[in-house]
């Protein structure tokens, strides 16, 4: 998906729905997320686990092609967010993170 996308995708989530972020946070309430998006300044065991997990759940695992502070900046937090959980929509469409535009 394109960066930009998922970024504004992100703030209007962050608005009206309910995001849950930080590794810990995300791992502890895992259950229940439509989405997990990490940045790719995640560390590689972080990462693995987080996406084994995801796996056995069923949760969609998206690569944030962005650092975790740029990732923060996405939901308008002023600090580094290594990967984040999208718990509920706010009644935006999750299909709209997981729609990739046609490469012309």
């Amino acid at each position: 998906m394109e960066r930009k996308a998922l970024e504004e995708y992100l703030a209007k989530v962050y608005k009206k729905g309910k995001l849950v972020y930080g590794i810990k946070e995300v791992v502890d309430e895992l259950k229940g997320s439509k989405a997990i998006i990490a940045s790719k300044t995640l560390d590689q065991k972080s990462r693995q686990k987080l996406q084994r997990d995801c796996k056995k759940l069923s949760i969609p695992f998206i690569e944030y092609d962005g650092t975790s502070l740029e990732l923060g900046k996405a939901i308008g937090k002023r600090f580094r967010v290594s990967a984040l959980s999208i718990k509920s929509t706010g009644g935006y469409d999750i299909k709209e993170i997981f729609h990739e535009e046609p490469k012309s």
